[in-house]
């Protein structure tokens, strides 16, 4: 029997333009909003692209929530 098999990659990065830590507890909404965000590229065709985001999970993270920025890409 003959098969076919193929392992893709998808890397993704965050970060904060402000050089600041990524918060720990913003760690979770960023995976989720990432492979939502990459999800909607890959079936539009893309390979890679740019990632933003803003979180705001409690009032720590101010008025304006938290700005992230990222970029992701598929390997084959």
């Amino acid at each position: 029997m003959k098969t076919l098999e193929k392992t893709i990659t998808i890397k993704f990065s965050w970060w904060r333009n402000s050089d600041e830590h990524i918060k720990e507890k913003h760690i979770e909404a960023l995976e989720e909003s990432a492979i939502n965000r990459i999800k909607k590229l890959m079936e539009e065709g893309y390979i890679s692209g740019q990632l933003s985001d803003n979180i705001s999970i409690d009032d720590e993270d101010g008025e304006n929530g938290v700005e992230y920025v990222g970029w992701w890409q598929l390997t084959e």
